[in-house]
């Protein structure tokens, strides 16, 4: 069973993490010929404040 852990900076809707979870679920299952059903997928919001690149948070970077 594939599983898939995805960290995105907060602020997406649902239906947004919806379509994303549906488009990883459908890679894995063009990528390694398993069951839609066997693909299990987490998203999880990180605040920008709390994720940084090159020194800088996401809310700073803008």
């Amino acid at each position: 069973m594939p599983l898939a852990q995805l960290y995105i900076a907060a602020g997406r809707d649902d239906a947004r993490k919806k379509l994303l979870i549906e488009k990883v679920t459908q890679a894995f299952v063009d990528a390694l010929g398993v069951k839609p059903d066997s693909v299990w997928i987490t998203v999880q919001d990180i605040e920008k404040t709390a994720w940084g690149i090159g020194g800088k948070t996401l809310a700073e970077r803008g």
